[in-house]
This record gives C-alpha cells, structure tokens and sequence, in this order.
C-alpha cells in the first residue's frame, strides 16, 4: 500500500467519524447513545494506526534512497580505486567504517566463554581501532546532533550528518565511537520514547561539568523620550543563570544467553542500541516531563507555570478551557511555534469536542483536525499536539500543557559507556550487557513563563 493510499485511507476514517460525531450533536443533542462512542473511539484508533504507517512507510522509502546513494559512488569506482583501498585495510591507519563495525562485533562475541564467535578479522579491525577485545567498557560518542524527529527528511537529513562525523582512532583501554549499526538505533528508541526530545532544545556537550545558561528578563524595561540636553535613566537588565548537570543514568542489566550471541552476533549490535536506548529514554522522558529537580532534571510540568484555568470536572474540557489556556502564554512565544503536550486520555476528549461556527449551528465543527498530507501533524484549535504519557490526567493533576516547548533544555553528555559482565553470569550461560549515560534538563525561564499548564477539576 502506497503512502497516497494510505493518507486515502486515514481521510476515509476521519469522514466516518465525523459522520457519527454530527449524528451525536445535530440529531441527539450531543448525548452518546448506544455503541457510538465505541465506534468513534475505534475510527480514531485506527486513525492513529494509519499516520503510524505513513510515518514507518516514509522512513523506509528514505532509507532506501539514502542506500542508493551511498552505492552510486561506490558502482563508479575503477577496480584500481578497489584494489587501492583493499590493500591499505592491511596496514595500520585511519580505520574504515567496516573496521569499526568488525571491531565492534568482535567486542560483543567475546563475551562467550568459548569465543568462537571472534574471528581473526575481528581480531584484526579491533587493532586498526585501537580497541582491545578483553576490555570490559567501551566509551561510546553520541553523535554531535541529536535526531530530531522520525520524519522521513530528518532521518536521512540526521543520517547524512552522520557520515561527515570525524571518527578518532582511540587507546587501547576501549575508548570508542559506535558504528551506525549500534548508534541509529539507540539514536531512535530514545527519540520514540516519550515526547519531550521531539520538541525540546537538546544540547550536546563533551564532558559532564556544570553548564549554565544565562537568562535576561527585560520584559519591564523600555526605551524613553529624550529631550534636548537632557539625560535619561539607567535602567539595569535582570540577569540571572540556569545550570545544568550531568545526573548519571543506567539501562540495568540486559542479561543475554551465550546460544542468542553466537547466532546473532552480527546484528546484535542494532538490538541491544535499542534495549538501551527503550530504557534510558523511558526514564529520562519521565525525569524530563515530571521530576522534582532534587538530583535529578526539573520536569517541564513541574517548571510550568499555572494558567489559572481549572476545567469543571475531572473529565471535561472546553473549547473556553482551551482558548483561555493559550491566551495565557505571550504572543512573542505563540507566534514562534507553540503547541500543547498531554497523553492519550486527554487526547479522546479533545477529539469529541465541537464548535459551533455561526448562531443557531447545533452541529459544530471538530476542534482536533487531522493532517492529512504526509509533513502535515494533526492540530487542536489550529495547533499541533504532543503525546507524552508521562502527563498525567485526572481530578486535580496538570493534564494539558501549552507554550514554546523549546524552551525546555535537556543535555546529552555525549560520551555513553557500555559495560559487558561476562564472568558475573558465566554458569548460567549467560553475558549482560548494561550502558551509563549522563543527562540533565530544565526550562529556560526568565520570569516569562513559556509554558503553561490546565488544572483538571
């Protein structure tokens, strides 16, 4: 199925939607009766199954065209430029993207008591890379930009950035730059896992020492008259810091058998990227959306500021609710790409709220309005959403968010260690793998108060 089909499709789903909400609010007064709602619920859910496609159809068709590319130069080389660059794979020097790769795996299979998953290939790249084989840690490097979204563009755009990344040879001790085998996919499960790294700021920096952002708040101050030979007065500008730390973070163990390491040394390293990107970016999403700042990032709901709008039941929301809530946020920051950020909960009420557009209108019209081309997100009231199911919903909790999330900083320390057990677990047959990486994130806020947040009542 094509991505035209399916966007086809998802238009299908919305009209019948839209056709058992009209029923709902012209002909029973807004009351839904029977299997309605069950049947609307479940238009949506497919709804949302269909974007997920296009968005797992369009990164396939990216990646695609980013290895058709990557063979184009290679199909012209002459097989003097081949034998050339085979002959200096031999001798010590910058090591080649398939050293790095080969060293790697031959990393992970030494871990089985027997070894023989380590060839002498490996053997050889492993000493190209100037990582030894018995070394317990490898010091991997983030790469210097963080992946940004899923889309189809950012993803080959991220990965086009990759290839032009300066790889260093390091010592003997394990210090190390992933391959794009292991990286990709740690670079993506910490994206897809929560929904703060998809609108927030992230920096990345080498080392873990303290790293202040200054803020300025001028908001009060403004320039004035001056008469002739007069003077004006000074007025001081607030200055102030925020300051971010490097909070270390473990995956714990990932305890794999002996048997599954040998049969899948080659493309394990893209399994476990992904079990340890799932896990750190479980914790950090949570950390990033609602932690108390004591050892650890301040949450974003947590530094938001109150709008001051609390809705009328612990399940109502309002279109009022809604237009009260963003009208509390600075037009400087609406106007710059504000969005709201809630979970799936609030997400299906939103979805059954109605508008009425003229006097007399009993029907109205859907205040969530689904995107309907490929780069085009689905919007509440003209702005798009996040999901985040770290925001929490029910009576009393801060279940909607609306600002310019970028405000919000989360810092990478770039290096991440991996660490193999393969003694600690040795009788049982089994290696365990596990990472340690450094984070930190706040909101940037100068007394301007970027992001607000809804009360539920």
């Amino acid at each position: 199925m094509t991505i035209q089909e399916l966007l086809d499709r998802k238009k299908g789903l919305v009209a019948a939607a839209n056709e058992i909400r009209d029923r709902v609010y012209k002909t029973d007064g807004g009351e839904w009766k029977g299997d309605d709602e069950a049947k609307f619920d479940g238009l949506m859910k497919d709804a949302d199954n269909v974007t997920a496609e296009i968005g797992r159809l369009a990164k396939l068709e990216a990646t695609e065209r980013s290895l058709t590319e990557a063979e184009q130069p290679q199909q012209r080389q002459t097989t003097r430029e081949i034998e050339r660059r085979d002959s200096t794979r031999g001798r010590m020097g910058r090591p080649s993207v398939e050293d790095r790769a080969l060293a790697f795996h031959g990393w992970f299979g030494s871990g089985s008591p027997d070894g023989e998953t380590v060839t002498p290939a490996h053997r050889e790249a492993a000493a190209r890379c100037g990582i030894s084989l018995d070394a317990k840690k490898l010091r991997m490097r983030l790469a210097p930009v963080a992946l940004r979204s899923l889309r189809a563009e950012d993803v080959s755009e991220w990965e086009q950035r990759l290839t032009q990344v300066d790889v260093v040879s390091p010592d003997l001790g394990g210090h190390f730059t992933v391959p794009d085998e292991m990286m990709k996919p740690l670079e993506r499960a910490l994206l897809e896992f929560g929904g703060m790294r998809q609108v927030a700021r992230v920096d990345r920096t080498a080392t873990g020492a303290a790293l202040p952002y200054p803020t300025m708040n001028d908001t009060s101050n403004s320039g004035a008259l001056l008469g002739e030979g007069s003077e004006h007065t000074e007025l001081d500008t607030e200055f102030d810091q925020m300051i971010l730390e490097a909070y270390k973070y473990t995956s714990r163990r990932v305890p794999v058998s002996v048997e599954y390491l040998q049969d899948n040394a080659i493309n394990f390293a893209g399994i476990i990227g992904s079990i340890l990107g799932e896990r750190i970016g479980r914790i950090t999403n949570t950390h990033f959306t609602t932690g108390d700042g004591s050892a650890k990032p301040n949450g974003v709901v947590t530094a938001a500021t109150s709008s001051g709008i609390t809705t009328s039941g612990a399940a109502t929301i309002t279109y009022d609710n809604i237009v009260d809530l963003k009208h509390t946020v600075d037009p400087a920051y609406r106007s710059q790409g504000s969005r709201f950020m809630f979970n799936d909960t609030t997400l299906k009420i939103l979805k059954k709220i109605k508008v009425a557009q003229f006097s007399g209108d009993t029907g109205g019209w859907p205040l969530w309005r689904p995107g309907l081309t490929v780069n085009e997100p689905d919007t509440i009231d003209g702005d798009p959403y996040t999901i985040n199911q770290q925001v929490a919903s029910g009576p009393g909790t801060k279940a909607m968010l609306y600002g310019l999330f970028s405000k919000y900083i989360i810092r990478d320390v770039r290096d991440v260690t991996l660490v193999r057990l393969d003694e600690r677990y040795a009788e049982l047959g089994v290696v365990a793998f596990l990472a340690f990486s450094r984070h930190d994130g706040d909101l940037l806020d100068a007394g301007t108060n970027p992001v607000k947040y809804l009360t539920m009542g």
